[in-house]
């Protein structure tokens, strides 16, 4: 691709992965909040001031994001001991998408503002010894490699098992699974 075409890619990218990254985080952390608000009889048996906090805090959220009554009503509420969520675990690997998506973005921004920049400092040098042609031509044969989100290995294929690792222990000491 060329020099302009990796910069509108890039930004692209970098737009569309924090747009998926914002949806998938808030429906999954809704998801989650209403998951916590399901199992008030268990927190309670656990012990009854985390379960008066818990209830507190996810009614003050519910009641202060009024803008975000779409995800309120419509997130996938987790049942984590029955059935398998598969939209809830979509809307979990959105998150890890957006942001290799983004992470993607980022390392073609730097690619192409590497390579912007040593054809104007090359450019610099050959006004200054007076040949003006090369540089035009340089920018015209220029291209650059496409950077897949597929390639983010640590934020999309490892991440997210470390995150499920740790909330399912995180949800079994507290006694919700």
């Amino acid at each position: 691709m060329t020099l302009t075409e990796a910069r509108y890619n890039a930004i692209l990218k970098k737009s569309i992965g924090w747009l998926i990254f914002i949806i998938g985080t808030l429906s999954t952390a809704i998801s989650l909040l209403n998951y916590l608000s399901s199992q008030r009889e268990k927190l309670a048996s656990i012990n009854a001031v985390l379960s008066d906090f818990t209830r507190v805090i996810i009614d003050m959220v519910r009641f202060n994001t009024a803008f975000l009554n779409l995800f309120w009503q419509h997130s996938p509420v987790p049942d984590f001991g029955n059935s398998t969520n598969i939209l809830f675990w979509l809307f979990f690997m959105l998150v890890f998408f957006g942001m290799a998506l983004n992470a993607a973005g980022s390392r073609q921004w730097r690619q192409y503002r590497y390579v912007k920049e040593q054809i104007e400092d090359h450019h610099v040098i050959e006004n200054a010894l007076g040949d003006q042609n090369s540089a035009l031509l340089a920018i015209q044969r220029i291209n650059l490699t496409n950077h897949s989100p597929f390639r983010q290995y640590y934020l999309l294929y490892i991440l997210p098992i470390m995150v499920v690792v740790v909330g399912y222990f995180l949800l079994h000491w507290l006694s919700l699974i």
